[in-house]
């Protein structure tokens, strides 16, 4: 397994990505409540939205950082000490079902003990729910209607070296429904641009 096509980023990128990922997943609770207490300011939620990261001002690449940091920097610790060295690439999705998931022992591995997104998917598909995590309704429900087009954000992975293995730290969701189609011979694009985090540290990281 390995991406092809590298493209140089930045930590800039894992915020935008992240983000756009969080402003298209409903979650409970008015959206606008919710990014309000992320710090995502109605301005910005428009421009993730849009994907016109162009109109972003310079001091609002650190508002989107505030946000990200206060979102997920907990979870992505210590990844973000500036040792991580960002790629794009391009990654087949036939490949995706090899990708781990998480290490997160309480709610994901029960289901999926060999911890391959090829085991999770197989697990919402038979309608086995993660204990503790109400995720196998969020799965039914995007399974019903995802249009990858239409979806905001990258695929966020993590990996030792660029070549793999790799976690994913971002897009559980899209990423198992893309696996669950695949395997039952639906339609599927071939190829999915992801953002890459390489680091010497991934061991340190609690979920690798």
């Amino acid at each position: 397994m390995a991406l092809s096509k590298f493209q140089a980023a930045t930590e800039r990128d894992l915020y935008w990505e992240w983000l756009r990922a969080e402003v298209d997943v409903p979650r409970e609770g008015p959206r606008s409540e919710r990014h309000a207490v992320h710090g995502l300011e109605p301005r910005l939620v428009s421009i993730l939205e849009r994907g016109d990261r162009a109109a972003l001002r310079e001091s609002e690449w650190g508002d989107l950082r505030k946000a990200f940091r206060r979102l997920r920097g907990d979870y992505l610790e210590p990844l973000l000490d500036g040792s991580t060295v960002w790629k794009y690439g391009d990654l087949q999705v036939a490949e995706l079902a090899e990708i781990r998931i998480p290490n997160l022992t309480i709610s994901l591995v029960p289901v999926a003990p060999t911890r391959l997104l090829a085991e999770y998917a197989a697990a919402m598909d038979a309608g086995r729910e993660t204990p503790g995590l109400p995720n196998l309704g969020v799965y039914r429900a995007l399974r019903r209607g995802f249009e990858t087009g239409r979806s905001r954000g990258c695929l966020v992975l993590i990996g030792e070296r660029p070549e793999g293995p790799y976690v994913l730290a971002e897009g559980l969701t899209r990423a198992s429904v893309l696996v669950s189609r695949r395997r039952q011979g639906e339609s599927v694009p071939s190829v999915l641009r992801v953002l890459l985090g390489v680091t010497p540290r991934v061991r340190e990281w609690s979920w690798w």
